[in-house]
């Protein structure tokens, strides 16, 4: 069996990442997997992209994280180092695996776009469209900070684990649900949970 760890939109919120990391130790996950959005709303941008390099979490890069390299500060007038520009234009904007035969694709809205998202109420023959473009089986999202595991026909899936921010700035109103997801593969077949960050 493979485990893996799945977050996203961490927004600058290092505790709730801090949290999220010691749970997934716990568990004995290796492998943890981003979804993007990293910085702005939060209050520690530089703290969090320091510990997700630092933890050589596999991430993706998100729509926050590409206006903070257009501008060269988060929406919240934080200054990014050198360094953390440098590694968020290190990132991809999307990121595939193979596992047991499993394709697994990591995007931040969807596959070919980091605005639009993906929700759970989405027409089934939508979401077979959008797996069947990005070839995948377990197609895995953030953007919309709602969580979801939505089954698509016999075995695939999308999977937003929600958004691990919790603790956005004062005057920050955005949707902090503070969840991540745990993927099990194994023999081909795929169980998803989500779980609450602990703390906070």
């Amino acid at each position: 069996m493979t485990k893996l760890a799945v977050i996203t939109d961490v927004h600058a919120d290092v505790h709730a990442l801090r949290d999220a990391l010691a749970q997934i130790d716990k568990l004995g996950i290796e492998k943890v997997l981003c979804c993007g959005d990293l910085i702005d709303y939060g209050l520690f941008p530089e703290e969090t992209l320091t510990l997700l390099r630092e933890r050589q979490v596999v991430t993706i890069r998100g729509n926050h994280d590409r206006w903070a390299l257009k501008e060269g500060h988060d929406m919240s007038g934080w200054d990014l180092t050198s360094k953390s520009i440098a590694y968020l234009e290190s990132l991809p904007t999307h990121w595939r695996t193979r596992i047991d035969d499993v394709r697994v694709v990591l995007a931040h809205g969807r596959p070919e776009s980091d605005m639009q998202g993906i929700g759970d109420d989405m027409p089934e023959h939508e979401l077979e469209a959008i797996l069947s473009d990005a070839a995948a089986d377990v197609l895995l999202v953030g953007h919309t900070h709602v969580p979801f595991v939505r089954r698509v026909g016999r075995s695939k899936r999308v999977v937003n684990p929600g958004a691990l921010l919790r603790d956005p700035a004062p005057g920050v109103e955005v949707a902090t649900p503070g969840t991540f997801a745990v993927l099990e593969i194994a023999h081909g077949h795929v169980r998803v949970d989500i779980r609450r960050a602990a703390g906070g």
